[in-house]
């Protein structure tokens, strides 16, 4: 083994694919994040070797973005199993499903959310979800100012993903204090494992209510999926809850934030959007696009040459999706928001068998907050002289984001 960086680097890594990654190396990434990844294809070969990525255990990055599709569309050699690193905060093995299920078992446990997550489904949520935004926007919009992220964009998802969740509103402070603690990367491991255990737990008793007390919600519906013939083994169903759990509460957040800090720092682009309403859906495509805010991880089932560089099996390979969505081969001008921007073959849900099983409620969410804003709050920037820091990590979201109106 090498060391650059106090960071360590395996011996079939050649020195000159070795680029560190991360805010300490790269400052700018905790400013400009996106603008670090639509240009990381300038300063980083095709395929490189990043020793800071997943907190220092080193893995495989990517700065092009066909290459990552190519990737995320060939889970035969680039496998999901303990993709999210879950398994090791538990200090158990726990599939968080379907995401660390690879084809051809996936579908078997993929194909029951399509109907429950289709925009079928989710439409006749959108009365609900409007009273949601409505009554968080009502506590601060006659204030002239509000700390975005803690008084809406953390809020908005979570509570609207415990009512489809069938979660009881009263356990709101708790879900969001569990939630803080697992993802947010400058937690220590210790805090971030115990939150994954007290995630268990929690999950673990709403197991065994909704098998004494069934209702109308998503976590009962799972009680019923079959795979193969059979009924789902607890750990089959806690795995389900645990991805849900975390998949429906910080993505939506983390990208309500990176769009109004946009709109917030553009008065025209804002202004585009009051005057044309009929823009808000291929808006959100472009933020989306625009803020591409997850990293996923794959792991190499084999020995292999990919595209000129040697992989060994149980190598990581770290997709950005940024990178991908912000690919100038693909985007012109990606950096800039062009709400009319079609085709928009955005990365921001993943591409392949494990594309975001949520980007229906995702979009419905982004929509209405859009929609309810626009409509009751005036023109809003970003308070004068406020520094806005980036939490790095699997999915990039903004510390603080304090606006005023």
């Amino acid at each position: 083994m090498t060391h650059m960086f106090d960071y360590t680097v395996p011996d079939h890594v050649p020195q000159e694919l070795v680029l560190p990654l991360d805010g300490e190396t790269h400052p700018e990434l905790k400013k400009n994040p996106f603008e670090v990844f639509a240009n990381l294809h300038k300063e980083a070969p095709p395929i490189f070797y990043n020793p800071a990525a997943f907190q220092g255990a080193g893995g495989w990055s990517i700065s092009d973005g066909t290459i990552m599709k190519e990737v995320l569309q060939s889970p035969e050699l680039f496998s999901s199993k303990n993709g999210t690193g879950f398994s090791f905060l538990l200090g158990q093995e726990l599939d968080l499903i379907p995401l660390e299920i690879d084809p051809p078992e996936h579908i078997k446990y993929r194909i029951h959310f399509n109907k429950p997550l289709s925009p079928r489904e989710i439409a006749p949520r959108e009365d609900a979800v409007r009273a949601t935004a409505v009554t968080l926007l009502k506590k601060f919009q006659a204030q002239g100012r509000c700390e975005f992220i803690d008084d809406f964009a953390v809020q908005f998802p979570v509570r609207i993903f415990m009512d489809l969740f069938g979660m009881p509103p009263s356990d709101f402070d708790k879900i969001l204090d569990y939630e803080y603690k697992l993802l947010h990367v400058s937690n220590t491991i210790e805090t971030r494992a115990q939150a994954a255990r007290d995630i268990y737990n929690y999950l673990v008793d709403m197991l065994a209510t909704k098998r004494a007390d069934p209702a109308e919600d998503l976590a009962t519906a799972i009680l019923g999926f079959t795979v193969d013939d059979r009924e789902l083994t607890d750990k089959e169903i806690l795995g389900m809850y645990f991805l849900l759990f975390v998949g429906g509460l910080d993505t939506v957040a983390s990208s309500l934030g990176f769009a109004w800090r946009y709109l917030a720092a553009n008065p025209k682009a804002q202004q585009q959007l009051r005057d044309n309403p009929h823009l808000i859906p291929g808006a959100i495509e472009e933020f989306f696009r625009m803020h591409s805010v997850v990293e996923v991880r794959r792991s190499v089932t084999e020995d292999v040459v990919f595209h000129g560089v040697q992989l060994k099996k149980g190598d990581f390979v770290n997709c950005i999706t940024a990178v991908a969505s912000l690919d100038e081969k693909e985007f012109e001008n990606s950096l800039e928001a062009n709400f009319e921007r079609s085709p928009n073959r955005h990365c921001a849900f993943v591409f392949g068998p494990h594309r975001c099983m949520g980007s229906n409620l995702a979009r419905l969410e982004m929509r209405v907050a859009l929609e309810e804003w626009l409509n009751r709050v005036p023109a809003f920037g970003i308070e004068e002289g406020a520094e806005i820091d980036v939490n790095l990590g699997a999915v990039v979201s903004l510390a603080r984001l304090p606006l005023t109106w």
